[in-house]
């Protein structure tokens, strides 16, 4: 009788991995609106001179210093909030969850090829975003480390309520919708539609127990030369630990 090994669960994340790349790299939208868009809209406003500098209105910081850090969660938060819980909830549809589990690669590892993919993209479009400013000149070369210091804990923070959202909605599409409107709420409080200099002492305060908020003011803080302080990143382990948490009392594969 002949035994087929079981794949080695290196080569199967491996594979899961380029799997889950090739997937999405076919759907346009997403790529348009977490990478495209954020980059566009960051160069457009680095090629405006206007926007390069320092305003009263903002606190001494420039346009392009008030809404990078929000650019920053903008991009981090698109696909960890509606793009993960949507794909999860398309697989459990289609019952290729419950079909992994009878294969040797685990639903885990699945699960973990595409946080590691939505990681490695977010980061990448990231340090992007950190860099054209200091292209053109706004910026201190040396901070950029600890803008992706921020930057890095933010972004975990979005993928684990995504994993949450994911967990306690199984329908793909009320998952995607209620992650667009939860990161609809952190753009915000990281300021997209009203900048965070011009919040009032009580909303800057709800702001900043926010994960949206408290990465924009750790990444403005440090943007400025300050530094980001404990609070950002007290409020999201926080925000980590509860999501991490209950995403995994709660998740179901089917």
């Amino acid at each position: 009788m002949t035994v087929t090994a079981a794949p080695h669960p290196g080569r199967a994340g491996s594979a899961l991995l380029r799997q889950e790349t090739r997937l999405l790299a076919r759907q346009p939208a997403v790529l348009i609106w977490t990478v495209i868009l954020p980059l566009t809209a960051i160069i457009v406003m680095a090629a405006i001179p206007a926007a390069r500098r320092p305003l009263d209105a903002l606190g001494g910081m420039s346009v392009l210093q008030a809404y990078q850090p929000t650019l920053m969660v903008f991009a981090s938060s698109m696909l960890a909030l509606q793009m993960l819980p949507t794909l999860l909830g398309q697989y459990r549809e289609l019952g290729y969850l419950r079909r992994l589990r009878t294969t040797p690669v685990s639903p885990w590892q699945l699960l973990g090829a595409m946080l590691v993919l939505m990681l490695g993209v977010t980061l990448a479009v990231g340090a992007i975003m950190v860099i054209i400013p200091l292209v053109v000149g706004v910026g201190d070369w040396t901070r950029a480390p600890a803008m992706l210091g921020v930057f890095v804990p933010a972004t975990c923070t979005f993928l684990t309520l995504g994993a949450l959202i994911a967990a306690v909605i199984p329908s793909s599409r009320v998952a995607g919708g209620m992650g667009a409107a939860l990161a609809a709420v952190m753009w915000f409080f990281a300021g997209m539609w009203f900048p965070r200099a011009q919040f009032p002492a009580w909303l800057a305060t709800v702001a900043d127990w926010t994960p949206g908020g408290a990465a924009a003011t750790a990444m403005t803080n440090v943007a400025v030369g300050g530094v980001p302080g404990w609070q950002p990143f007290v409020c999201l382990a926080l925000w980590f630990g509860v999501s991490l948490f209950l995403a995994i009392r709660a998740f179901r594969w089917e």
